[in-house]
């Protein structure tokens, strides 16, 4: 190959996705302190991917280059992935600009050069890649001794979840909820989490139901009706899901296989419980049995990852013992 065939075939490869923006965000913020170089924040995330620039691609018959080609493309992606996460936890106030911006090249060399033999030697730019970021940044003051600082940040957020199956409108909720907190607008931070927490019930109850037995649908069809009409308040509905789940006649072995309990259910419908209260206050003459502040928020988005990780990981469980009866 020449060399424009092995840059169109880089280019090709690189993939800047947001699940790695995500991952890069998560790693840079830990790795920022009081002052940090943004070079160093992107060379660590790198490192944490296992991902390292080739010194050069050599393009002789002798020498297969996809290996470095495959390479150079994995750290171009993780590099600008970095460079974006930098600049948005800049814009979230989550890191503070300490410098100008400064435009650092992202450059590949090549060369047709082995040993015994002559050739030429040159490198590509990826100019269409370049995100300029500040050359220093610290974390924000109001954040340094923060504990939660996942809370700062959509992304943050979703990446402490760590939930892969959850449905792309109840993580919209909750970057919305972040959003909002992060601003002091607390009633529509509880109505998004409120949110979240109803669809994360009613993609639980749907997965229970899907493992039912046709000859047992009778048995949840109560339940099933309380789930499926829109007219049913959200208490009835997450009742209904722990009464579908009570029926270990049927669902006992998904309990065996999730490691999920009925009592570990319960418990987060205390969670959910304490959520519903507190956005009812988006009803006229409605307050909440206690006031929706800083650290009541902040308690009830704490609360969720663990909640939430119990009501996803039991969904996937009856997700994929649904997919084992269909086969």
């Amino acid at each position: 190959m020449d060399p424009g065939q092995v840059k169109r075939l880089i280019d090709e490869k690189i993939a800047v996705t947001p699940q790695r923006v995500v991952i890069a965000k998560a790693i840079i913020l830990e790795a920022s302190a009081n002052e940090s170089r943004s070079s160093n924040l992107i060379d660590t995330v790198l490192h944490a991917n296992s991902i390292e620039m080739p010194d050069k691609v050599v393009l002789h018959s002798s020498v297969d280059p996809l290996p470095a080609i495959t390479a150079a493309a994995e750290a171009l992606s993780w590099q600008v992935a970095a460079a974006e996460a930098i600049l948005s936890l800049i814009h979230s106030d989550v890191l503070v600009s300490l410098a100008d911006l400064q435009h650092p090249s992202l450059r590949l060399n090549w060369t047709t050069v082995v040993p015994g033999s002559s050739g030429e030697a040159s490198g590509w730019t990826f100019d269409e890649l370049y995100i300029p970021v500040p050359a220093r940044v610290r974390r924000a003051p109001s954040l340094a001794a923060s504990e939660n600082q996942f809370l700062a940040e959509p992304d943050l957020y979703l990446n402490t979840l760590g939930i892969t199956n959850m449905h792309a409108e109840l993580q919209a909720a909750f970057r919305e909820a972040v959003k909002c907190f992060r601003h002091d607008l607390f009633t529509a931070a509880i109505t998004m989490l409120g949110k979240a927490s109803e669809g994360a019930w009613l993609e639980l109850g749907a997965s229970l139901l899907g493992v039912v037995p046709s000859s047992r649908q009778q048995t949840v069809a109560k339940q099933r009706q309380k789930l499926e009409d829109p007219m049913t308040g959200t208490s009835k509905k997450i009742e209904a899901v722990i009464q579908i789940f009570g029926h270990q006649d049927i669902l006992g072995q998904l309990a065996d296989s999730s490691g999920i309990g009925l009592q570990e259910l319960r418990s987060v419908n205390v969670w959910s419980d304490a959520v519903r209260d507190s956005r009812n206050t988006i009803h006229f003459g409605a307050t909440p049995a206690t006031p929706n502040t800083y650290e009541k928020l902040a308690a009830l988005l704490v609360g969720a990852v663990p909640h939430m990780r119990v009501l996803y990981k039991l969904k996937e469980a009856a997700d994929a013992s649904a997919s084992i009866a269909r086969a």
